[in-house]
């Protein structure tokens, strides 16, 4: 009676125990393990940082210059939580890892909305079992909060297309929100989505149905203060920077370094959800399928969605400019959908087509394999100044990077190739098929969080960010702190020192010439392989070193 007892106690337990453990280990396990990765972590950072100790939440500011890269929802939110737990790596990333568990649950009840109670709770294990959601949850970035945003947007969309048309209204406060996470990609994106879903069924008369009025005020209410505000401070520099430069050009590919190949995000998206990628493909040809269908049906919001997820990629896709990320949108009506494709073999016998299992195992060894090779050519460089690969010789850098990682590229190794096995022993039944995967889930999260980002941490962000508080006493008694020459850059340690007037980053020896000559010397924070200049004003003298960087006191010369 007692085990009959236990085993009702689990079957209660497991259905909420597990999107809540998947959610726990997924986004939030491990989210302070490392310090701020840069470029784009410090710099967001650093804008948060600024405004709380500053006071001035309309501009962002990184040191004292003037910070357009984006709108400042995202600076807001981290600033908020600078407030209550401090200028932490855990405060300045606790907004995406909110941001994704929120997006996980919208999944789940929208699902429950339409009464899909199991597809609703597989999306919500999956999607923040996904590594390229996990990895996005655990930066200081705005992936993860403009994916939030989109997917208000889009259920908003689905809903108010689909039945109630004013649910429209939720469309354009998303559309406010990613607008001012992300600038005017939050409008352009969801809007084409829209037209062009109009367009594809020729169903014109639906914008007539769509509240123009209410739904554009709820829009400007949200993105035009703001605008208006910066605008009328910084005139046309709001201008060119905001609109030009990181608009214009970045969809360009101009000055941004980020240019990649077309069919770029297929692998990403391959990678980025495994093991559950291998169940888009069919349903999602599905999905696509019934964009004909009666709006009341079901068949019309899974066609939508999937519509969605199209436009993101192919959107994306197009941009010169490109990086994993970007992606990111995609990634909830993906889930779904996958969401979809397991409730429908839940209870089939036979499981997963061999197309699907191929897919999965294909992708597994491809992922194991490269891990294999990092970590047996690292383990190979331990210890050694310089390595060559295929005869070519590999920089110094390069080397002790991947040597110091290559333990961790050899378990990851091992636990794609063991996730391979254990599907395939599993893929006949479905409900172990995806225990299984979002077992491989846990422990990747587990790994990452326990070993890689502790052990990359380790090897170049605590050494850095060590030597930079150890200058804050210098920095509180008037000090200047150069930031000497770092390639690439370090914004993260504006972030660790703060003193945003005091820290200044020289990239020539005469723009640091005429920095120690202001300030009638100060400190030097450099690489030790970078050459500190001859022609100084005042004579360096090695203070302290920490891994691969080393701090220099510069005094003015007695002559």
């Amino acid at each position: 009676m007692k085990a009959t007892s236990n085993r009702s106690l689990l079957r209660e337990l497991l259905p909420v125990g597990i999107p809540l453990v998947a959610i726990g280990m997924g986004c939030f396990f491990g989210l302070s393990s490392a310090g701020l990765f840069d470029l784009d972590e410090g710099l967001y950072a650093t804008a948060a940082r600024q405004m709380v100790e500053s006071g001035d939440w309309l501009v962002p500011r990184v040191g004292t210059g003037v910070f357009f890269d984006k709108p400042p929802l995202t600076y807001w939110l981290q600033a908020l939580c600078m407030k209550t737990l401090g200028f932490t790596p855990l405060a300045a990333r606790l907004p995406s890892a909110l941001a994704t568990t929120l997006t996980a649950w919208l999944l789940w009840q929208w699902a429950k909305r339409r009464e899909l109670h199991r597809v609703g709770w597989l999306a919500l294990v999956i999607y923040p079992l996904c590594p390229l959601t996990m990895g996005l949850a655990r930066q200081a970035i705005m992936d993860s909060l403009l994916t939030l945003w989109f997917t208000l947007a889009i259920l908003g969309w689905i809903e108010g297309y689909t039945g109630d048309r004013r649910w429209y209204l939720l469309t354009a406060a998303g559309a406010g929100l990613a607008t001012m996470t992300k600038g005017l990609i939050g409008l352009l994106l969801p809007g084409a989505a829209l037209l062009l879903w109009i367009a594809l069924r020729r169903d014109w008369g639906e914008l007539k149905r769509i509240p123009w009025l209410p739904a554009l005020g709820v829009y400007l209410l949200i993105v035009l203060p703001w605008h208006v505000a910066v605008w009328c401070t910084a005139g046309d520099l709001f201008v060119r920077e905001y609109i030009v430069h990181h608009h214009i050009q970045r969809f360009l590919g101009k000055d941004f370094g980020h240019v990649a190949p077309f069919w770029f995000y297929i692998p990403v998206l391959l990678v980025g959800m495994y093991p559950w990628s291998a169940f888009v493909p069919i349903i999602g040809w599905q999905a696509l399928s019934g964009w004909r269908c009666e709006r009341e049906k079901l068949c019309c919001a899974w066609a939508m969605w999937a519509f969605w997820a199209v436009v993101v990629i192919v959107f994306f896709s197009l941009s010169k400019s490109k990086l994993p990320g970007y992606v990111l949108p995609a990634l909830p009506a993906l889930c779904l959908l996958a969401a979809v494709r397991l409730q429908s073999l839940w209870a089939v016998t036979g499981g997963l087509q061999p197309s699907e299992a191929a897919l999965m195992g294909f992708t597994g060894i491809v992922l194991g394999a490269a891990f294999a090779l990092v970590g047996v050519v690292g383990w190979q460089w331990r210890g050694a100044e310089t390595g060559a690969l295929m005869g070519k010789p590999v920089p110094s850098d390069v080397v002790q990077a991947v040597s110091h990682m290559a333990p961790f590229a050899l378990m990851l190794s091992a636990l794609f190739v063991l996730s391979v096995f254990a599907l395939a022993w599993r893929w006949a039944q479905t409900p172990r098929a995806v225990g299984t995967a979002a077992l491989f889930g846990l422990l990747f999260a587990f790994l990452a969080g326990h070993d890689g980002l502790p052990r990359w941490d380790a090897y170049d962000i605590a050494p850095l960010h060590r030597l930079a508080r150890s200058l804050i006493p210098a920095l509180q008694q008037g000090k200047a702190v150069m930031v000497y020459a770092f390639e690439p850059s370090r914004p993260s340690l504006r972030f660790v020192m703060g003193h945003p007037s005091q820290v200044h980053t020289p990239g020539t020896p005469e723009e640091l010439r005429q920095l120690l000559e202001r300030y009638n010397g100060g400190f030097i924070l450099a690489q030790k392989n970078t050459t500190i200049p001859a022609n100084l004003p005042c004579k360096p003298s090695r203070e302290q070193e920490n891994g691969r960087w080393v701090v220099y006191r510069c005094e003015p010369s007695d002559e």
